[in-house]
């Protein structure tokens, strides 16, 4: 059902196109056969007028008849229907810093496709197999280039991003972003922490679908020591 209106609604500049001409074509037609059936004197010329005069009045009526039909399906129908009319993307400003309260996972959180689990209320945020860190993990320590992975694996993913803060601070920066579905792999890019003053810090993942809204955050605590 989706991929006939998003077909109808990709090409409906092509089928009006299509049908004008049609109408066009046979409103001719119609005429030429209505003459013809005038200045007829014989009662097979007129026969012969009169069926094709019926024939070009009936695709006419067809004619608009889907013109009216496409209309109505494309907009009445088609931007009621959801996942039918894909949104965009939006642009992700890597050096924006973020300050977002963070969210406790309730009941409602099903309504974006995610399914609550005792991970969800251990983890804050974080949802076993669909959105979660897998390296580090909560409680790690780590110095240096660390590569990390998760796992950002929803229904209708818009982007997602992760950035940490100092433990305690509500200040946080961004590390990277992404936009397609990653299962228990790296999220992108390698972050050095050689350059951040030892101690405990929080990572978070922030997930967005293609609607731009945000889901629940996945937030581990993790301790940087100095490299060796």
């Amino acid at each position: 059902m989706n991929s006939i209106l998003r077909f109808l609604s990709h090409y409906e500049f092509f089928f009006y196109i299509l049908f004008i001409g049609i109408i066009l074509v046979y409103t001719r037609k119609t005429y030429l056969a209505w003459r013809t059936w005038s200045a007829a004197l014989f009662g097979i010329e007129k026969e012969n007028s009169q069926r094709a005069f019926n024939q070009g009045i009936t695709v006419l009526v067809f004619s608009v008849l889907l013109v009216v039909s496409l209309f109505i399906v494309n907009t009445f129908i088609t931007p009621a229907v959801p996942g039918v009319q894909q949104v965009s993307t939006p642009t992700i400003d890597l050096a924006k810093t973020a300050e977002t309260p963070t969210v406790s996972p309730t009941l409602e959180a099903t309504t974006q496709g995610l399914i609550p689990t005792i991970t969800s209320y251990l983890s804050r945020g974080c949802i076993h197999d669909q959105v979660e860190w897998t390296d580090p993990m909560n409680g790690d320590t780590i110095s240096g280039k660390v590569e990390l992975k998760g796992t950002v694996n929803i229904l209708d993913l818009g982007f997602y991003k992760y950035e940490y803060a100092v433990l305690g601070s509500n200040t946080w920066t961004t590390i990277a972003a992404g936009s397609t579905k990653v299962v228990d792999g790296a999220l992108g890019g390698t972050w050095d922490t050689s350059n951040l003053v030892p101690g405990d810090y929080e990572l978070r993942l922030v997930v967005t679908d293609n609607q731009d809204e945000p889901l629940p955050e996945c937030i581990i605590q993790i301790t940087i020591q100095a490299p060796e």
